[in-house]
């Protein structure tokens, strides 16, 4: 949803709290404006991720443009955190590991944070409001957990010595659900391209 609130130099929220435009690079001296409601309560959760991002400029699309590009790089990075704590609660779970596990771990970790690539985000919220002198974007994102756990798993599938230990873990369950919904795909797919064959074939 695009919401534009124009022809006025202060704009008001019924909730959130205030900044003064000059701090954000936009509009003179003394305009206040709200953030967005939703802006400064970022769910929290176990497993989906979340970031938001606000950016000014003078042209509309641009403001839109730097908005996203900025919570799709906080999500990234809240994504990397998310990984980092997972393996280590792998590691201390699986209690004193050989040097080879250990290096597996760390290896896996660090190209999973290194290679980023979120495909499949969520714009939750959105909002554009007119400042003074511009546009100013506020965007919310969301990466959901069967996504993030399906891209954790397909990394980790990539080595079966870490992923017969990791299996053995408390850990791993949301992991394993991703793995039982991969499977289900898979098989439906199959079927649709067998539904699929037999109606042309007939």
């Amino acid at each position: 949803m695009l919401a534009i609130a124009s022809g006025c130099s202060t704009v008001k929220y019924d909730t959130g709290f205030e900044y003064k435009a000059p701090e954000f690079g936009g509009g003179d001296q003394g305009d206040t404006v709200k953030y967005p409601s939703w802006y400064d309560k970022l769910e929290s959760d176990d497993e989906n991720l979340y970031s938001v991002a606000s950016e000014f400029s003078n042209d509309f699309q641009f403001a839109v443009d730097k908005a996203m590009l900025s919570a799709k790089r906080e999500l990234a990075s809240n994504f990397s955190s998310h990984v980092e704590a997972m393996f280590k609660d792998f590691t201390s779970e699986l209690g004193d590991v050989d040097s080879s596990t250990a290096n597996d771990i760390n290896r896996t970790t660090k190209m999973l944070v290194s290679r980023v690539n979120l495909v499949g985000v969520q714009r939750t919220d959105f909002e554009v409001v007119h400042e003074k002198a511009g546009y100013r974007a506020f965007v919310k994102l969301k990466y959901s957990a069967d996504l993030s756990n399906k891209l954790i798993l397909e990394q980790i599938q990539r080595n079966a010595k870490l992923k017969a230990k990791l299996e053995s873990t408390e850990k791993f369950t949301p992991l394993r659900r991703a793995q039982a919904a991969e499977k289900r795909h898979s098989l439906q797919a199959i079927n649709q391209n067998k539904s699929t064959a037999s109606i042309i074939s007939n």
